[in-house]
């Protein structure tokens, strides 16, 4: 991609969790980061993962917040006036807290002049703060296809669709589904170690991935419930039917609690805490889809789960949401599960529960069918490919290059803080 002359000059301060922090956000950030210091400068602000000073990651600074900012608005401020001044500031994160704008006589305006949020639409519709901070940006970029809808629909046309991205050379089909599900037997942690069954080679294995910070987004124990429904419905897949879950144990949720409820504890196996304190490798994590056979994320409203692209990559078929952005990456290669019920957030727009019997019934479909069920793990592999960070980054750069021909001819004086 040709790029206007002194590129290298155009400063952009991103605000996410840390470029290591395991989650969604993090990984984001490192798949984008590390791409754009290439051609432009690039700092990080960090509102989780850092604390204490600046550090320097493989040739990216990375600041922590100020005692006490936890959504890193105020740190922001500072850096924009005392030092780092840059050219357009980047969040990935939410928004409709109002952290990154300030209330006017004329109305919100935003720290930064040219500030981008990225905006995950997980609500039907829009919620209203989201909205009335989203309208203060300069640009907004959304990973969905449904975001910019509702943008539109909204009257804001100042939008941009740029998804989320895998890298496709590591997230990749198993070469070796048996040998995985060994190492994964090894690996792994029984949820209740007196009352355990083993992964072995000809286990069906049901892989969750997701963070255990809220009592209800994820859909934990739905996913619980559609297992116990399943095994119900077929007797016979007791004998080889196993659970993965890549989480945190007890956080927002009691996880072997709600497996014990539910009787189906002796199935499940997990990471366990200390591997999570450590970090799971990237390589470690395709390894888990590797050994998965089908993929269970009955997320309540997820703006476009990463994890779900992730599995889809490494052509592990995907039982999910049909809700927003989940279902624009599931579309006709997975199951997708329908609404049970939707419901008001605090947020005051809507949530999806998910169909715990539809779900069982998708969860027999992938086990009784084993040819459907891998026609959809390979179609989800093309599928995935199209998000490999070398398409999605070049659509950022497009997005950079844009902004700075548009400034070409103003004056520098006009730009400054």
């Amino acid at each position: 991609m040709e790029l206007l002359p002194d590129s290298k000059k155009f400063k952009i301060l991103q605000l996410s969790n840390a470029v290591f922090c395991p989650s969604g956000y993090g990984v984001q950030s490192q798949g984008n980061l590390y791409d754009w210091n290439k051609y432009y400068d690039v700092r990080q602000l960090a509102n989780y993962g850092v604390q204490g000073r600046m550090i320097n990651l493989n040739g990216l600074s990375i600041y922590p917040c100020l005692p006490g900012d936890d959504n890193g608005g105020r740190t922001a401020e500072l850096i924009f006036k005392s030092g780092f001044n840059p050219d357009i500031f980047v969040t990935l994160y939410d928004i409709w807290m109002g952290a990154y704008t300030r209330p006017t006589p004329q109305g919100l305006q935003p720290l930064h002049p040219h500030w981008i949020p990225i905006v995950m639409v997980d609500h039907e519709p829009i919620p209203e703060g989201t909205l009335q901070q989203a309208s203060a940006a300069f640009h907004i970029v959304t990973p969905t296809l449904y975001g910019v809808r509702e943008f539109n629909r909204q009257g804001i046309d100042k939008v941009s669709y740029i998804p989320f991205g895998v890298d496709t050379k590591l997230f990749k089909p198993s070469l070796d589904s048996k040998a995985d599900k060994a190492w994964l037997q090894k690996r792994s942690v029984p949820l209740d170690a007196g009352n355990s069954l083993d992964i072995n080679e000809n286990s069906f294995v049901i892989t969750l991935n997701g963070a255990n910070k809220d009592p209800y987004r994820k859909g934990f124990m739905r996913s619980f419930i559609a297992i116990q429904l399943f095994l119900q419905n077929n007797p016979d897949a007791r004998r080889d039917v196993r659970v993965y879950i890549h989480s945190w144990m007890r956080q927002a949720r009691d996880l072997p609690h709600g497996a014990k409820t539910l009787q189906i504890i002796q199935y499940c196996k997990g990471s366990s805490d200390y591997h999570n304190l450590q970090g799971v490798p990237d390589a470690s994590m395709a390894r888990i889809y590797g050994a998965g056979d089908v993929f269970l994320h009955m997320s309540e409203g997820g703006g476009f789960e990463i994890p779900i692209l992730e599995a889809m990559s490494c052509g592990l078929p995907v039982i999910g949401s049909d809700f927003l952005g989940m279902n624009e990456l599931i579309k006709d290669h997975g199951w997708l599960i329908p609404a049970k019920t939707k419901y008001f957030t605090p947020l005051d727009a809507l949530q999806q529960i998910n169909d715990e019997y539809k779900a069982a019934d998708a969860l027999g479909e992938a086990y009784n069918n084993p040819d459907k069920r891998r026609r959809f793990g390979f179609e989800a592999r093309l599928f995935a490919e199209k998000f490999d960070w070398s398409k999605i980054n070049p659509l950022w750069i497009q997005l950079f290059e844009n902004i700075r021909r548009s400034w070409a001819q103003t004056p520098v004086q006009e730009r400054l803080l």
